[in-house]
């Protein structure tokens, strides 16, 4: 009986599901799929090899890495790791000078981090431009701009407007001993803690003139009034002259006209405006001529502020009492009077910081801190650093989700709606009704209840993928037609055992195929091969000498986007790139660019040598070589250094893995006399249909492997083989076994790839 397996695509599947060949990915999925790299269209690449770019800080601290991408040609890894960030570019540490002097060393670049080796894999970011937003509960919200390639600087967010809690609505009052600079508030009870140093507290106080007024019988200039908001201006009588209407935002330093009216006894006039932000308005006035006479005004004009209370902030930079602190004025107050028109800022050491970020149809959206653990704040349109609440269109708002339970934002997405998952449950922020959301246009709607884990969720192929609460299952978050919603199907499903230890990281790979990343508390890199329009979602396994600790991707200008990862390599930890032109260099069949060997380099030689040196980071293990294209006998690596077979002039140097593929037993559908299952299976031949492949092995007894023929009699005898594309038959010398099974695996530094199977075998019993 022949039977092809003509696809591998479903990937690992669980071993609970040995039984259901009745499943539609039964046919193409696998008991065993490690280091192996799924293609859509059917196949597996052997995964490439990971090249060795350097140690974390600490080999004794866990690190984090984090892909930054300001355009395909301009990237960086940053390495979050104990109380400091590093930065990769081009596959190299960003250097810079130790110091000052002339001839300095180069050192690593480092910017010093508030987060400790506990915090690196809990804080969430997100990148605008060239700034990256970093969010933790226990921390401010911080930016990390790039202002050059070596030049990097770490800030707290510093608001034009910051978010407050609800405005107070008890007898206690605030008095500021000042207006401006470095002051005193004092409060009428105790309010303050030692945790609110470092907050921000807004307060508003009625105005001590919300008009002017200039007399139109001689040339005049009004003293300025603090205007934000609407305004109305209006002349009275009959005049001669020209009036104008100035503004100024830098406290009367310059004054730029915005209104001009000339009148000739003639006219009057009726206007208004409305200014953004708090600026100083005067009226300067012409005089020509008027006309006064008994029972008649003189002629003047009149601008009045609608708004009859002016609000600031302050940020608190000391604590003395539970009624006193001393604060820096960032927008200035009205007066030193007390008021109990006051807010507290929603995010501090005594209320927490936000939890989550993204950004939404032109706002950032901060989510969830400990003491708002479900409420969302909006920013202005465009002004991502003012949370000034308001009801015009593109004024900041603020909203709490209504739920049952009160369960912490986990995670935000952006797209077509602003996606949001708490650890209970899953929303969509949408306008009410037509166009984009705004403060008095926008509703919440719960759309699952699945619960998300406190890690981003990411977007692959425009769908939102999560990572549900017990860091199982990966579930993606995508609108459905028939449910006219969105639902939350789990990736997870058939392969439940991949994310053993549970997720601890993700990544996502666009190019060459589209993977999702998880780094496992079991130290496996796990992959999901994911081409949601083909009905392609199949996991694969990653294993290497070591534990995977952390994984990012970022784009590559050759194509394939690089995947970086941290291993822990027994005491040290390591800095690895998968090499990213292994499917060109595959194509091309370029031996001197395969690279099939872990935490690896290549060197380079313009004459052949017979040892290679400068293998430090390897001494004392033992690795595998390709030297010029043929794979040599293992070797212990000795003072850093090793000796050759023979002399080579391009060699590669790493750690070997192995790369396996077992599919799920074969069953040949229902016999004349029922199932296949729980018969017995003889495998007796196998065809193995491959593409440019050089080696390999074929399981063809327990614990048994034979080579799969690598060259024909036409190949010449002195040169490493060349690839072959087509089928290679094997005979097997298996028993009877209870289930048919068959196995195919790499263990030299060279490529397979695995179009197909075709077993023949015989089924036996009742």
């Amino acid at each position: 009986m022949n039977h092809l397996i003509p696809s591998f695509n479903a990937g690992e599947l669980s071993p609970r599901l040995e039984s259901r060949p009745d499943l539609e990915k039964y046919g193409a999925g696998c008991r065993l799929l490690q280091n192996f790299l799924i293609m859509p269209y059917g196949g597996v690449d052997r995964r490439p090899g990971t090249e060795f770019m350097g140690e974390t800080k600490y080999a004794d601290r866990t690190a984090r890495l984090l892909g930054f991408n300001f355009s395909v040609s301009t990237n960086f890894i940053l390495e979050f790791g104990h109380l400091y960030c590093r930065f990769w570019t081009n596959g190299e540490l960003v250097m810079v000078p130790e110091s000052e002097e002339e001839d300095a060393p180069l050192v690593p670049l480092e910017v010093a981090m508030p987060y400790t080796e506990a915090d690196v894999f809990e804080f969430q970011f997100l990148q605008v431009n060239d700034v990256l937003f970093i969010v933790h509960p226990a921390h401010p919200v911080m930016t990390l701009s790039r202002h050059a390639d070596d030049d990097w600087r770490l800030e707290e967010a510093a608001w034009d407007w910051p978010a407050t809690l609800d405005p107070n609505i008890t007898d206690t009052t605030i008095t500021p001993s000042g207006t401006t600079g470095e002051i005193t508030l004092t409060a009428s009870e105790a309010i303050f803690k030692p945790t609110h140093v470092g907050s921000y507290w807004t307060l508003m106080q009625m105005r001590e003139a919300t008009n002017i007024k200039v007399q139109m019988t001689a040339n005049a200039t009004s003293d300025p009034l603090t205007v934000v908001g609407k305004w109305d201006f209006a002349t009275y009588g009959t005049w001669e002259g020209t009036v104008e209407i100035q503004r100024s935002t830098d406290d009367g330093d310059t004054w730029q006209t915005i209104r001009k009216y000339e009148g000739k006894k003639n006219r009057n006039i009726a206007t208004n405006g409305d200014e953004e932000e708090e600026c100083l308005i005067r009226l300067v006035y012409a005089y020509v001529s008027h006309t006064a006479s008994s029972g008649v005004t003189e002629p003047y004009c009149y601008l009045e502020a609608y708004e009859a209370q002016r609000e600031g902030f302050v940020r608190i930079t000391g604590y003395t009492s539970e009624t006193e602190v001393t604060a820096e004025v960032i927008e200035a107050l009205e007066s030193a009077t007390a008021t109990k028109l006051w807010a507290e800022g929603a995010w501090s050491a005594e209320r927490g910081y936000p939890r989550t970020v993204c950004l939404h149809e032109q706002r950032m959206i901060f989510g969830g801190t400990r003491q708002r653990p479900q409420t969302v704040w909006a920013s202005a349109i465009g002004d991502f650093y003012t949370f000034k609440l308001g009801s015009k269109d593109d004024d900041a708002f603020a909203f709490t989700l209504a739920s049952v339970e009160t369960n912490a934002i986990a995670w935000m997405v952006s797209q077509q709606a602003l996606c949001i998952g708490t650890a209970g449950d899953e929303y969509i922020l949408t306008s009410s009704g037509d166009g984009a959301i705004t403060a008095t246009n926008f509703q919440v709607s719960r759309q699952s209840h699945f619960g998300g884990k406190y890690m981003p969720a990411l977007v692959a192929n425009d769908v939102a993928l999560f990572v549900q609460r017990q860091g199982r299952k990966i579930r993606e978050f995508v609108y459905e037609f028939q449910k006219d919603g969105y639902v939350a199907a789990d990736l997870t499903l058939l392969a439940d055992h991949i994310t053993e230890g549970g997720v601890l990281q993700t990544a996502y790979q666009q190019q060459p195929d589209g993977i999702l990343w998880c780094v496992t508390g079991a130290g496996i890199l796990a992959g999901m091969t994911y081409e949601r329009a083909q009905n392609v979602i199949g996991w694969h396994r990653h294993v290497t000498n070591g534990v995977f600790e952390s994984v990012a991707s970022i784009y590559s200008e050759e194509g394939a986007d690089e995947v970086w990862v941290i291993v822990k390599r027994g005491e040290q930890r390591f800095v690895e790139r998968f090499f990213p032109d292994y499917r060109q260099a595959l194509e091309d069949a370029d031996k001197s660019r395969w690279w099939y060997l872990d935490c690896a380099r290549r060197f380079e030689f313009e004459e052949p040598v017979d040892e290679v040196t400068g293998l430090d980071w390897l001494e004392g293990r033992t690795v595998e070589v390709l030297a010029d294209g043929a794979a040599e006998a293992a070797k212990v690596v000795t003072g850093g250094k090793i000796e050759l077979e023979r002399p080579a002039s391009v060699v590669l140097v790493g750690l070997p893995y192995v790369s396996q593929l077992t599919p799920m037993p074969l069953d040949p559908g229902p016999l004349p006399d029922g199932t296949a299952q729980s018969r017995k299976f003889r495998v007796h031949r196998l065809v193995l249909r491959v593409y440019k492949s050089l080696g390999g092995e074929v399981e063809v007894g327990p614990d048994a492997w034979d080579p799969i023929p690598s060259r024909s009699s036409a190949d010449p005898l002195d040169a490493s083989p060349p690839v072959f594309t087509g089928d290679r038959e094997i005979y097997l010398t298996r028993g009877i076994e209870p289930k048919g099974t068959v196995s195919v695996r790499q263990m030299q530094p060279l490529p397979l790839t695995l179009l197909g199977i075709i077993p023949k075998y015989e089924v036996s019993g009742t």
